[in-house]
C-alpha cells in the first residue's frame, strides 16, 4: 500500500499545516527525524522511497513519482493544506508535488528545497559514477566525515563491466559499508538509488510555480548554473553552514531549522493559515 510510504515522525499534534519531508535519491526519509522534533509540535511526515524496506522500486520517471506521492499526501493530510520539504534529489520531487497537489485543490502554502541542484541538463551518469555517488551517500547519510577519496581508491579495483555485487566487498574492505548491511540489502537499495539518479537526470521542472519556495544552500556545497528563481516566481534563498550533507548536523542544523520554523510561522500559522 502507498500509504506504507509515509514515515510519520513523533507525535506532533500542532494546529498548522502537516510538513512532508521527501527522501533523497537514496530512498530514506530518516535524515528529517532529528529536525522533526524541533518544529513546534507541527506533525511532520517523511516520504520514504518504493522498495527501501520493501520489494517495491521506484519508477525512473519523477514526474510520475511525483503524482504517486502527491495522492499518497492529499488522502493523508486530512486538510486542505500540506507543506512539502525536500533534500538533494527530494527538493525536485517537492516541487513537481506542489503543482499536483494545488491541481488537486490542496493550497501548499510552503515548499522548502533543501541543496536541491536541477540536473536535467546533464547527461544521466555512467554505473561507475552512479555507484561512486551511492556509495558516499551511504557513509555521509550515516554520519561518516569525508569520504570521496577513500571510496575512489577502493573502486579503482572495480572493473566497469562486473556486476555491482563485486563493489560490496571492496567498499566493506575499506569499512565504508556498515557491516549489518547484506548483499541483498545493498543490492536493492543501488537500484533505488540507481532508479531515483536516472529520474532526477531526466526531469526538468515545469517553469512558472507561482507559490512560495524557500531554498536553503549550504555554504561549502557544490553551486548548479541554474537557480530555482529560473523556474519559480517566489522564492527566497538562505544559505546555512555546513556542505551537502555536514547541514544536517551541528551549526547547520541548527541555522536550517530556524530558517524552516520562521518559514512555516509566516506561510501558514496556526492561528489564521495562509493560503498559496
Amino acid at each position: 500500500m502507498d500509504a506504507d510510504l509515509l514515515v510519520p515522525f513523533g507525535d506532533g499534534d500542532g494546529d498548522g499545516s502537516p510538513l512532508y519531508c521527501v527522501h533523497s535519491a537514496s530512498g530514506s526519509a530518516y535524515t528529517y527525524l532529528p529536525m522533526s522534533g524541533m518544529l513546534d509540535g507541527r506533525r511532520v511526515v517523511g516520504i520514504e522511497a518504493p522498495g527501501y524496506d520493501s520489494d517495491d522500486l521506484p519508477p525512473t520517471d519523477l514526474r510520475t513519482l511525483a503524482d504517486r506521492y502527491a495522492r499518497v499526501v492529499a488522502d493523508d493530510c486530512g486538510t486542505s493544506e500540506a507543506c512539502l520539504l525536500g533534500w538533494s534529489m527530494g527538493g525536485s520531487v517537492a516541487y513537481a508535488m506542489a503543482w499536483r497537489l494545488r491541481a488537486m485543490g490542496i493550497a501548499v502554502p510552503l515548499v522548502v528545497l533543501v541543496d536541491a541542484l536541477m540536473h536535467h541538463t546533464e547527461a544521466v551518469p555512467a554505473t561507475r559514477e552512479i555507484l561512486t555517488r551511492f556509495a558516499i551517500n551511504l557513509a555521509r547519510e550515516g554520519g561518516g566525515g569525508q569520504v570521496e577519496d577513500r571510496v575512489v581508491a577502493e573502486l579503482r579495483a572495480w572493473p566497469a563491466d562486473a556486476p555491482v555485487t563485486q563493489a560490496w566487498p571492496l567498499l566493506r574492505r575499506g569499512g565504508l559499508i556498515p557491516e549489518e548491511f547484506d548483499a541483498d540489502t545493498l543490492n536493492r537499495r543501488f537500484e533505488v538509488f540507481r532508479r531515483n539518479v536516472h529520474a532526477l537526470h531526466r526531469y526538468a521542472p515545469e517553469p512558472g510555480y507561482p507559490g512560495r519556495l524557500l531554498v536553503i544552500d549550504g555554504e561549502d556545497s557544490v553551486h548548479g548554473h541554474q537557480r530555482w528563481t529560473d523556474v519559480a516566481q517566489n522564492v527566497r534563498a538562505v544559505t546555512v553552514p555546513g556542505d551537502h550533507f555536514s547541514l544536517w548536523r551541528g551549526a547547520g542544523m541548527a541555522a536550517l531549522v530556524e530558517q524552516v520554523r520562521e518559514a512555516l510561522r509566516e506561510a501558514c500559522p496556526a492561528a489564521q493559515k495562509v493560503r498559496a
